[in-house]
């Protein structure tokens, strides 16, 4: 893989008592970081901890990089997936656009795009923590949180104090009621996700599913208001699939929760799939049984720190996507690396107000920019038969003019990634150096007691990363 890269990190000059709540992706990475960097963490996780589920995850190169970054290359070269093309079909099959991702293009990013399995990343990222000497503690459900003593209360009536408590508790999170002063209700939007992987054992013995446990494609069917996506997983041991809805009626999405809890019949999602390809077909009889989620819309946060800079929130409990897309582990690989990346450079308890301003600072943005992103590409590939549905089949179909990565141009380019290219470009460690390297000093100095006391740090931020894209021959296109 590409961009594999030195760890060399920082550590903190003074250790601080961390809790963090909830022991999924986000909650686990964050934990890794913030232990690396020289503090002593624990985490609290509601469930046994044994459960690990088979959906699919996309990487793209800015979630791979910090992959890298962290060492798991090797580990990720056993169980992920390489994606090499993007092939996008109408629901009867016919081909509508065809995406490469070139090597030159890839090497530039520093990173490649992957396919891994939720529940395989889920073991390297916990591998990484427990070695790093993170605690885990299972069972142990949080009722309570307090930002006024920095505290969290367990089912049990134990209490447990911190310098730091980290909410990485998922859409319905507890810990940002505490952070933003109420329970942050939302509306369920008409979208849904459903899930489902299934053996390529059981794949390789038809002449129509064979070929898609061959390569590493991304094989994605666009029908009426729906699109039905799948990748090789678990070092292609499984096909994963998921099926993105929109407009779904309000009395069926009624009956699902924000969550990836339970499984139900497939028949029970209402989804003609008598109008889609063969292929698509089998792997439904296949299956037989999906997981479902459905995605409510809140506002956007204007803050994901509490008025007394001692809590935080992460993941998708600050900025919860559109369910299964494409940036939601990423965005939780980059708050992890950014939150370990400042704290490295505390040197005292009361630099802690700041380094969340800082995080703050960088992160918001960020995340507000991916959501929006997010929702707005589910609804893309997802539309219903009418004018937005052709141009989009348009713009597929034009992309195929591009695939010749020797004769492309600035405009080929363009037309093809750049919209993804301010996804894939950003790489949370050197967005925190940027950040480091303008402000540091001034953060170190404790010159403003009003700033420490109220944990907002007066100081204009627009870290920008540049990403060099050229295929050798051309000057490079800077983003």
């Amino acid at each position: 893989m590409p961009g594999q890269l030195i760890i060399n990190p920082r550590r903190a000059g003074v250790s601080l008592r961390i809790v963090v709540v909830g022991g999924g992706l986000a909650g686990t990475a964050a934990a890794f970081a913030l232990q690396r960097a020289g503090h002593s963490v624990t985490v609290l996780e509601r469930t046994d901890g044994t459960v690990r589920s088979h959906g699919g995850i996309r990487s793209p190169p800015n979630m791979t990089r910090i992959l890298n970054h962290w060492g798991l290359a090797p580990a990720l070269a056993k169980v992920a997936v390489k994606c090499h093309e993007f092939k996008f079909h109408q629901a009867d099959g016919e081909l509508l656009g065809l995406v490469q991702l070139h090597e030159d293009f890839l090497r530039d990013l520093m990173a490649d795009f992957i396919f891994i399995q939720h529940g395989d990343l889920h073991e390297l990222l916990l591998g990484l923590a427990t070695r790093e000497g993170v605690e885990f503690r299972y069972d142990a459900a949080v009722t309570a949180v307090d930002s006024g003593n920095v505290s969290v209360t367990l089912a049990c009536g134990e209490r447990l104090h911190a310098d730091l408590v980290v909410g990485a508790d998922g859409p319905a999170s507890l810990v940002r009621t505490e952070v933003v002063g109420e329970e942050l209700g939302g509306v369920r939007d008409g979208h849904m996700s459903v899930t489902f992987a299934i053996p390529t054992a059981l794949m390789r013995d038809d002449a129509d599913l064979a070929p898609l446990t061959q390569d590493g494609n991304w094989w994605v069917w666009l029908g009426p208001s729906m699109m039905f996506h799948g990748t090789l997983v678990a070092g292609g041991k499984e096909f994963s699939v998921i099926i993105g809805m929109q407009g779904v009626p309000p009395e069926m999405l009624a009956q699902y929760a924000e969550s990836w809890d339970a499984t139900y019949p497939l028949e029970q999602f209402g989804i003609d799939f008598s109008v889609f390809d063969i292929r698509v077909q089998k792997l439904v009889e296949l299956a037989k049984r999906g997981t479902p989620t459905v995605h409510v819309r809140r506002p956007l946060l204007e803050s994901s720190v509490c008025d007394r800079a001692r809590i935080a929130i992460i993941g998708e409990a600050a900025h919860p996507l559109v369910p299964a897309g494409q940036h939601n582990a990423g965005l939780m690989i980059e708050d992890a690396e950014t939150l370990g990346g400042l704290f490295a450079r505390i040197q005292s308890r009361a630099q802690i107000p700041r380094i969340l301003a800082a995080y703050e600072e960088i992160r918001q943005p960020r995340a507000n920019y991916a959501q929006a992103w997010e929702l707005r590409k589910r609804a893309m590939m997802t539309s219903p038969p009418g004018p937005e549905q052709k141009k989009r089949d348009a713009g597929l179909r034009s992309m195929m003019a591009y695939n010749d990565w020797a004769q492309m141009d600035e405009t080929g380019f363009r037309a093809m990634w750049g919209d993804e290219m301010e996804m894939f470009s950003y790489f949370s460690t050197e967005v925190v150096d940027d950040w480091w390297t303008k402000w540091g000093a001034l953060l170190a100095r404790h010159t403003d007691p009003d700033a420490q006391s109220s944990g907002k740090l007066e100081v204009p931020l627009s870290p920008t990363v540049q990403v060099s894209v050229s295929n050798g021959r051309r000057s490079a296109y800077v983003y």
